[in-house]
């Protein structure tokens, strides 16, 4: 250290920090010179949504709230009581300030890594994934740096949401693994699911000193076979209102299929006219069997058929407009 930059260390300081990325959780005070005493009469500035830590030989020495302070004997009894100030300037006491960030920090993303097991009333063992966000601030800022920073070592803002993110997915786990709600009912109540992480969440969170302020699952999937099985189900409940234009719907879609392969059918022309005839014959049992049933009823099935190939866009308009009588 040069002559002036000793000089520049006699002086008063002021202890401020302003993140203007809003993305630090915690952000250690340094001096241009990289001394860190602090001495009697210097400002400390510590803003709203801050609470600035004073760490001495790793211990928590004091916290201060929002607000300006004047270093003195009198404003500091923990810190002083481990090394008094016996000088006006240059001061004997040596500590590291932190400035910790106490707002809300949104937009943090959690996912599974791996498929979650659980026990299902409707498909027995189901594998599931999820991913979302969620939202977080520090609650208890005494317990955050004895936990965070003292006993687990995690000092960078990336590893600290890495860390939080990580209990969000084992919360996810357990509240799923105890829920008694089947993978189809979790899939139209997110929120529900949201508020039984974030409240199992909070009650281990308040060891860290960290509040989780929201929690959101955005996306919970399926293996592919299990979708399949989903529409094997949603088929057989169209079996039970009407098993015979089920299995006729059923043939032709496996004709149809078939013509796709080469030779199948004879080739793809015969298939395809075999899979018309039947899709004719599907929709003239359909209309036999339903002459009771309303026109808008008629409308949505004759759609279906559309929609699954079964009938071409001419044949669908021209079953149409007889429904409608045109």
């Amino acid at each position: 250290m040069g002559f002036i930059d000793s000089l520049k260390d006699q002086f008063l300081d002021v202890i401020e920090y302003e993140d203007k990325s809003n993305k630090l959780v915690v952000s250690k005070y340094r001096r241009e010179s990289g001394n860190n005493e602090l001495k009697q009469g210097s400002k400390i500035i510590v803003r709203e949504s801050q609470n600035a830590v004073f760490l001495k030989e790793g211990k928590i020495a004091d916290i201060l709230q929002p607000g300006t302070y004047s270093l003195k004997t009198e404003n500091f009894p923990i810190l002083t009581s481990l090394q008094a100030f016996p000088y006006m300037f240059v001061s004997p006491v040596i500590a590291d300030v932190y400035f910790v960030s106490t707002r809300q920090f949104i937009d943090n993303k959690w996912a599974t890594k791996n498929p979650i097991v659980k026990r299902d009333s409707d498909f027995n063992m189901v594998r599931i994934r999820a991913f979302g966000k969620f939202a977080f601030r520090i609650a208890d800022v005494a317990v955050f740096m004895r936990e965070i920073f003292g006993t687990k070592g995690i000092v960078m803002t990336y590893d600290i949401v890495e860390y939080l993110s990580s209990m969000v997915t084992e919360a996810f786990a357990t509240t799923v693994g105890e829920t008694s709600m089947s993978v189809l009912d979790l899939a139209s109540k997110y929120r529900n699911l949201s508020n039984a992480i974030q409240e199992k969440l909070n009650e281990q969170a308040q060891k860290i000193g960290v509040q989780f302020s929201d929690i959101f699952v955005e996306n919970l999937s399926l293996p592919e076979e299990v979708e399949k099985l989903i529409d094997e189900q949603s088929g057989i409940g169209m079996a039970k209102r009407d098993m015979e234009t089920f299995m006729q719907y059923q043939t032709a879609r496996a004709m149809r299929d078939a013509s796709k392969q080469k030779g199948g059918l004879a080739g793809l022309g015969a298939g395809m006219a075999l899979g018309n005839t039947m899709a004719q014959s599907i929709y003239d049992s359909s209309t036999s069997s339903k002459q009771g049933k309303s026109k808008a009823e008629q409308l949505r099935e004759l759609k279906s058929l559309f929609d699954d190939g079964i009938l071409t866009q001419d044949e669908f308009d021209s079953e149409k407009k007889k429904i409608l009588g045109n």
